[in-house]
This record gives structure tokens, C-alpha cells and sequence, in this order.
């Protein structure tokens, strides 16, 4: 396959889902430029850009012969497109948290005294928040905040429905945001909410 406006869709869709690697590598270069500066957009880092399309693009590649079923690809894979940025826009800050959380020391060193204290009391204060969760809401939490465990395998691994791991999870995040609220620190709660909840 030469150029891919050569051809039409179906025709397309159709060798990439034979397997057709030149098909494939016709498609990537036909949609790289549009969905990197897209992914760019919202991650602000080529490197993280070019990593998430890369994920994407692989995904691509191992549905391939299930491309058929897709009723628009464009808009298909447009949507897989946006979940993998949100995906990782999702997976920095999760990280951003635990290397707090887990003493990200050489960042804080470098801080004035009052940034360090200010920074050691933010996370005391979510730690206290988490450490008052009921223990199997603090457990489904951990897991999915912390382990970055989707709903799915936290269910398995406690045994329990996908609904009840979601319910506890929402129970969990609604009383962290209460005492958090009490506490008085609301930019604090804007910022775990940042980090955590979204």
C-alpha cells in the first residue's frame, strides 16, 4: 500500500487486520503528527507524548483483527487515543504522590525550611486521613491509589464484587475529602484531590 487516501477504508482496515505491516506503518505515519501534538497538548512533555502514543499504537496493532467490529475507526481510535492520555496524566500524579508519600526526599531537602515543614505536615495530614478509613476501605484504596490496581483486580484479589470495590472507594475518597475539610486545609484538599481523586 502506497499512500493511505489511496485506498478506502474498508480496503485499508482490511490489510492492517490481514496483518499487513506496511498497511500498518502507512496508518501510524497518516495519524502521528495529529495525535502527538494532541497527547503533547495535555502531557507538555515529547517524551511522555511519544511513550503514550507508542502504547497506543501497540494496543493497535495486537486488535488488529478485531478492527472490523470497529464501527468508525477514526472515532475509535481517537478514543483510544484520549484514555491513554488520561491514562498517564493519571499515572504522573499518582507517582508524584507516592514519591511523596514514600519520603521523595531529595526534592524536599532542597526546599526552604518553612516549604519543608509545610510539605511534611500536607502529608502527615492525608496519611491521618487514609489511617481513618475503616480497614477494608483503607485496603481497597491503598490498592487502587497506591498499587495503581484496577477495580477488576482488587476484587479478585479480596474476593469481593467490582460494585462493592467501587462503592468502597467512593466511601473512602468522600471521607478522606471530609476530614480534610475539617482539618481546615483546603488548598491542601485541592491538592490531593489533584494528586489522587481525578
Amino acid at each position: 500500500m502506497s499512500d493511505i487516501s489511496s485506498y478506502n477504508e474498508k480496503e485499508f482496515l482490511d490489510a492492517i487486520a490481514g496483518g499487513d505491516e506496511q498497511a500498518y506503518a502507512q496508518l501510524y505515519r497518516h495519524y502521528w503528527n495529529e495525535v502527538y501534538s494532541l497527547a503533547l497538548s495535555f502531557l507538555k512533555s515529547p517524551a511522555l507524548a511519544e511513550d503514550t502514543l507508542q502504547e497506543v499504537f501497540v494496543k493497535l496493532w495486537l486488535k488488529r483483527e478485531s478492527i472490523h467490529e470497529w464501527k468508525d475507526f477514526r472515532a475509535y481510535f481517537m478514543t483510544m487515543v484520549r484514555h491513554e492520555i488520561i491514562n498517564t496524566m493519571r499515572q504522573g500524579k499518582r507517582q508524584l504522590l507516592i514519591r511523596d508519600l514514600h519520603a521523595g526526599v531529595d526534592a524536599v531537602e532542597a526546599a526552604p525550611p518553612e516549604a519543608l515543614l509545610h510539605s511534611k505536615e500536607t502529608i502527615a495530614l492525608l496519611q491521618n486521613a487514609v489511617n481513618t478509613l475503616p480497614v477494608k476501605q483503607r485496603e481497597v484504596f491503598l490498592l487502587s491509589r497506591t498499587n495503581g490496581l484496577t477495580h477488576d483486580q482488587i476484587a479478585a484479589q479480596m474476593q469481593l464484587s467490582k460494585k462493592t470495590v467501587a462503592n468502597l472507594i467512593t466511601l473512602a475518597l468522600n471521607q478522606i475529602r471530609e476530614y480534610l475539610n475539617q482539618q481546615g486545609y483546603l488548598i491542601e484538599l485541592l491538592l490531593v484531590a489533584a494528586c489522587l481523586f481525578f
